[in-house]
């Protein structure tokens, strides 16, 4: 033990490890004990984000820990000089009302001491409550300089990869190709499907072990937004700061996607409690951050950007010969024949049904060609049974219909490179990838004009509607017509040039900057993540249910 004293007279005893208490810190703490004279303990905290700030705590922590000697006459003398007794007196002062104070600093001796005594538990748990001076002390703004160190969650990476894996994987590949980040860590899955494997090729990226210490990041990003995939409760575990990516608003408009109205209702409250909760959101497209804005008027303008997605993850180079044995049926039965392809789950506002009709339109014009709806069959909400009896009354010979499941990057590539023309039909988008998969290999496509297709594709010839009769004479003019169906491609094409994910990764790191230099967003000290009878609620309702499989077969996948 040291004694010395303040400039107003209160003498400070100070035990721990004395070779820190240098003549600067002890005028620091010579200061704060003077401050207020509810003050009785000093603490020489390690702060790895504070060049030297006090915080109020329930219990003295560090490598040295300083009590007032006049507290003593109130609270009584501590039985010896063992870290136990100074915790204890430390406690009946708490018990009077007394505060405690930690002296924060950086300062690599303090980093590096052995504290005498550690936090108390509840100092420990608000360190990740965004309502507590320890959260905010602990996850300061993020300084000048340094790379990037960021967690990805990739729940969303099930076993088949569609446009919200596409997105992810993507993504993550041109953000490990940045200079500007020095390491990605994977949370959310203990194994990548193959898909993803490549991810972890590079050497800054790496699948998170809890007990490696490396985390919170200074970002965690959510490229997919929260619908019980993913736990957005852990956010503040996981980075200093937490961006989550809106893809659509897809379920929050539509109630038949949910299993009650109730469950609908607390989708759509999530949703908006998660955008006002986070520090940041981005959005695939304008539109569905203009529809953001409209359903969550608290958002501030600034904590939310547009990010179109990359356009530029599939080439000619990757269309096969042919496809994978998930297609041999088709391609047989095809023999050769001309075809239009449907590609997408059968959700309802995909809207498989409406392609029928479409297909059967093109064939009353005279025109000859097959229709292939690829895409996996969802146990609800599904178009499955319109489609069936649109089947069911047909009678054209000049075409037939082969249905198939979900197929292979590889097999879906064939049907994009081989149709004569693709049909994309869907009422409700964030983006939307399918037209342009489809140009980036020499094939047209037709889809109705609307939202963020209308947005990033630009241009002025497509159906304006979703009538069968405007969309069936595109296809047939794209059938019949070569020049045509070339314009339609190379109209595309410069979408592609345009939008690459190299652009999206600069966009999302420049965002991420710009969050992790700011302060922590204060709705999160009220609304972090989703209530929990909210989230249970969802992860009761029909959408979530449906996807139930999926999930487990996600978590069974295994590196070959």
């Amino acid at each position: 033990m040291e004694t010395f004293k303040s400039p107003r007279g209160r003498v400070l005893r100070a035990y721990g490890d004395l070779s820190l208490l240098t003549m600067d810190r002890m005028n620091v703490f010579g200061d704060r004990i003077d401050f207020d004279p509810r003050i009785v303990s000093l603490s020489l905290t390690p702060g790895p984000n504070s060049a030297g700030t006090w915080l109020r705590s329930t219990m003295p922590a560090g490598a040295v820990v300083a009590i007032a000697d006049d507290a003593c006459d109130l609270v009584g003398e501590p039985i010896n000089e063992s870290a136990e007794a100074i915790a204890a007196w430390a406690s009946r002062a708490a018990e009077r009302g007394l505060w405690h104070d930690w002296y924060l600093t950086n300062h690599k001796d303090v980093l590096k001491a052995t504290p005498l005594l550690t936090p108390a538990e509840m100092d420990s748990r608000e360190n990740n409550d965004p309502s507590s001076a320890h959260f905010y002390a602990k996850n300061e703004a993020r300084k000048a300089g340094g790379k990037l160190r960021i967690a990805v969650d990739v729940a969303w990476l099930g076993p088949y990869e569609t446009g919200a894996q596409v997105l992810t994987t993507a993504a993550i590949n041109a953000l490990a190709r940045d200079d500007r980040v020095g390491e990605i860590i994977l949370v959310g899955l203990s194994d990548l499907p193959g898909y993803a494997e490549h991810l972890i090729t590079y050497s800054h990226v790496r699948i998170s072990d809890s007990s490696d210490g490396s985390l919170p990041a200074d970002i965690v990003w959510y490229p997919n937004q929260i619908d019980g995939r993913s736990d957005i409760t852990d956010a503040r575990l996981l980075g200093r700061r937490a961006v989550t990516t809106y893809l659509d608003l897809i379920a929050y408009d539509i109630p038949r996607y949910h299993g009650s109205s109730e469950g609908w209702a607390a989708y759509r409250s999530l949703q908006r409690k998660i955008a006002l909760s986070v520090d940041g959101v981005t959005t695939i497209s304008a539109d569905v951050a203009n529809q953001l804005k409209q359903e969550v008027p608290l958002l501030e303008a600034d904590r939310i950007k547009a990010l179109p997605l990359g356009l530029d993850h599939i080439t000619v180079a990757q269309a096969p010969e042919w496809p994978d044995e998930d297609l041999a049926d088709v391609v047989k039965a095809l023999g050769g024949k001309r075809f239009i392809t449907v590609l997408g789950n059968d959700f309802v506002h995909k809207n498989r049904d409406f392609a029928i009709a479409v297909w059967q339109e093109v064939l009353r014009n005279g025109e000859s060609c097959d229709l292939v709806l690829a895409g996996l069959h969802v146990k609800s909400s599904s178009s499955k049974e319109q489609e069936a009896a649109s089947l069911k009354k047909h009678t054209d010979l000049r075409g037939s219909v082969h249905s198939v499941g979900h197929v292979s990057s590889a097999s879906r590539a064939w049907l994009l490179k081989n149709a004569s023309a693709v049909l994309y039909p869907s009422s409700a988008e964030g983006f939307g990838f399918v037209p342009y998969e489809a140009a980036a290999l020499g094939t047209p496509s037709t889809f109705t004009n609307f939202g963020p297709l209308k947005e990033i594709a630009q241009l002025t010839d497509l159906p304006k509607t979703w009538s069968i009769e405007a969309h069936a004479a595109d296809v047939s003019r794209l059938l019949n017509d070569q020049g045509a169906a070339n314009r339609r491609v190379a109209a595309l094409g410069e979408a592609i040039r345009s939008y690459t994910w190299q652009r999206f990764a600069e966009g999302l790191i420049e965002f991420f900057l710009v969050v992790s230099n700011g302060a922590p967003n204060a709705s999160s000290a009220v609304a972090d993540g989703a209530d929990a009878v909210a989230l249970a609620t969802v992860l009761g309702s029909r959408s979530y249910r449906a996807l139930k499989p999926l999930r487990v077969a996600a978590r069974r996948v295994k590196r070959n």
